[in-house]
């Protein structure tokens, strides 16, 4: 009996060492002293991010908000990614999309899905952006530019570069 156990032990010892990257959770919000319609109007064009995202230089997509939707997105490094629109629903002032095609040069992760929406709050509005996510590298053994914490810090500031500056635009009468 101890051999069995001691036989079991080694052979499933090495299964706590063998799990991937756990999914990490990014969420930004900002209040912005304006009402929901002329806020979601700043936000709503999946293809526009640029427009009010200062780390981008450039973000482009065949145009439309449907299902689908691809958007190629430049970051002020040069580097790319592309992300796809899951769900686009205008009376609920919200969407979804998620990487289609990653880059860890753009940003330090694998894969996300995220959500933008947009919703009233006291006299103006609130914008939340969230995002689950997975680190640039899904081995055991990620380097510092690739591990959770690098992912996680990154797109929290993509999300916040875009959400400060809607709010400094849009409350400037922007």
């Amino acid at each position: 009996m101890k051999v069995l156990i001691t036989l079991a032990a080694i052979l499933f010892s090495h299964l706590g060492w063998a799990h991937g990257p756990t999914p990490q959770k990014a969420f930004e919000s900002v209040e912005i002293n304006q009402p929901v319609d002329k806020v979601w109007n700043a936000v709503k064009n999946f293809g526009e991010v640029a427009k009010w995202n200062p780390a981008l230089s450039k973000s482009e997509s065949e145009g439309g908000n449907k299902q689908g939707e691809k958007r190629t997105l430049t970051f002020s490094n040069g580097q790319q990614l592309v992300e796809e629109l899951d769900a686009y629903d205008d009376q609920a002032h919200e969407y979804n999309y998620r990487l289609a095609r990653d880059n860890v040069k753009a940003l330090p992760v694998s894969s996300y899905s995220a959500v933008v929406k947009v919703s009233p709050s006291g006299q103006g509005s609130k914008i939340e952006w969230k995002s689950r996510l997975y680190r640039g590298d899904t081995g055991n053994f990620p380097s510092d530019e690739l591990n959770d914490e690098a992912a996680l810090k990154a797109m929290q500031a993509f999300f916040r570069s875009g959400l400060d500056q809607l709010k400094k635009s849009l409350e400037s009468g922007g």
